[in-house]
């Protein structure tokens, strides 16, 4: 099914090729991208070796099973540290661009209902249970159940659960705990003990469960998401499988403001666009009325555009996925009137942000504006481009490109025996990469025939029927 329209909320998913990238559409704009290649998940958790005991640093390093070594803090561990330790520890923080990864010997594992946290003692239940006899009789039913001095959070996912399912979901969440100190137990190399579910799949199961528009190109991944609703008993009449000529992105015009979230200008509606120039040290935005209302009083024109260019520059942040030291450069406004409205417009922006991921600075001496936002994994440029320049694409983002672009060609009549003529580069990329080729052939109904052609940039191709 091709489902089309305009949706005002919608997840788009696009799951081709090797990499999943998810859009969140706001309004029939695209408002956050998230690209999964796999990898370590947050909350994983890992029987580590300590590799160096670091007390500059007040912590020590970790070697971990198939990822670099981790920091773990001495104040997230109980006891002393020393090489050569074995230790159960958790990923508090995932390693993304200049940032290793941080680790927690302090270890919670969450499941659909609940949160066990080994050695917590507390039990705690949703904020928003207010019937006291429910709140009683939850509270009884956990502490039957509570063993090891072991804390438990209920989520609110589990309040119209039975005794049977909550008891189930403790047992799940006890014997990985178990695992992992069998693991300890008997130490012979670093190994991933718990594998965590991705906090990119628990938005998209939130919102599935919510029922929010979900739209899906991938069979595999349609058919995978589906069978969540199905085991929770819910309604899939808000889960859409694409099945278009063209890819989903392409159809849905969500590859264009990939493109132009990729840009340094951004123009801004009814005139005037704003500079955007990220750095190592900060990020850097220039708001410029490039004649827009020009006959207008100066300051009048600058309040306005101003306060349009505030809404723009969050949502920019947002979408670019920018952490760090931000400093803003609005046009001058003379009166503290003019400065105060800016003030609120940002802060009004960012919302529930203000809470703790975003800390404001506000106007300097200068006239410029400051605040600071959470890094949270890498951002959208680090992603998808490479880092001493930004306009090719890396490696990786130039082989789903690749595969992205033959896949609808596929779909559009190219079928049978191919020869795929691609960049020196990315042919040996292709040659040892068994699920690319594997991709391809459920799209052709053959194996194409990879063939390097150094005429052809990273992210090109030519495909020809044999």
């Amino acid at each position: 099914m091709t489902v089309g329209g305009n949706h005002d909320d919608r997840l788009l998913i696009d799951a081709v090729a090797l990499e999943r990238r998810v859009a969140l559409i706001e309004g029939d704009r695209l408002s956050r991208l998230w690209i999964d290649r796999g990898g370590p998940a947050r909350f994983d958790i890992h029987l580590g070796c300590v590799s160096k005991v670091l007390p500059e640093m007040a912590g020590a390093m970790v070697a971990l099973d198939g990822i670099d070594d981790g920091l773990l803090p001495f104040d997230r561990y109980d006891g002393p540290l020393h090489e050569g330790q074995w230790v159960l520890v958790q990923i508090s923080r995932l390693g993304f661009e200049d940032k290793g990864v941080k680790l927690t010997g302090k270890i919670a594992i969450e499941g659909v209902g609940m949160i066990l946290r080994p050695g917590g003692k507390l039990i705690e239940l949703p904020r928003k249970l207010k019937d006291p006899e429910q709140r009683a009789e939850l509270l009884g039913t956990i502490r039957s159940l509570q063993a090891d001095d072991d804390g438990i959070m209920l989520r609110s996912t589990a309040l119209d659960w039975d005794k049977d399912a909550i008891a189930g979901e403790y047992r799940l969440l006890k014997s990985h705990w178990q695992n992992a100190k069998s693991a300890l137990a008997d130490p012979r190399k670093p190994l991933l003990v718990f594998k965590a579910q991705s906090e990119l799949d628990q938005m998209i199961e939130r919102r599935l469960m919510a029922g929010q528009i979900c739209i899906v190109d991938g069979v595999d991944e349609f058919v995978r998401l589906r069978g969540i609703l199905t085991a929770h008993a819910k309604s899939d009449e808000h889960l859409h499988r694409h099945t278009g000529t063209r890819l989903l992105f392409d159809e849905q015009d969500v590859e264009v403001q990939i493109a132009d979230a990729l840009a340094i200008r951004v123009d801004l509606a009814g005139g005037g666009w704003i500079a955007i120039d990220q750095a190592t040290a900060l990020c850097a935005i220039d708001v410029n009325a490039a004649g827009a209302d020009s006959g207008r009083d100066s300051e009048t024109r600058a309040i306005d555009l101003n306060l349009r260019a505030a809404t723009e520059i969050v949502h920019q942040i947002r979408l670019r996925n920018i952490g760090g030291l931000v400093v803003l450069d609005p046009l001058r406004m003379k009166s503290r009137a003019g400065r105060d409205k800016f003030d609120a417009a940002i802060k009004a922006a960012f919302g529930p942000e203000l809470d703790g991921a975003v800390q404001i600075g506000g106007f300097t001496r200068l006239g410029l504006y400051e605040f600071s936002r959470q890094r949270a994994g890498e951002s959208l440029a680090a992603s998808v481009l490479l880092k001493q320049d930004q306009d090719p694409l890396n490696g990786v983002s130039a082989l789903n490109s690749v595969l992205r672009n033959v896949i609808a060609q596929s779909r559009n009549g190219v079928v049978g025996a191919v020869d795929l003529y691609v960049a020196p580069n990315l042919a040996s990329q292709l040659a040892d990469n068994g699920k690319a080729i594997q991709i391809m052939t459920k799209a052709f109904g053959a194996a194409p025939s990879i063939v390097a052609d150094p005429a052809l940039g990273s992210d090109e191709y030519r495909l020809e029927k044999n």
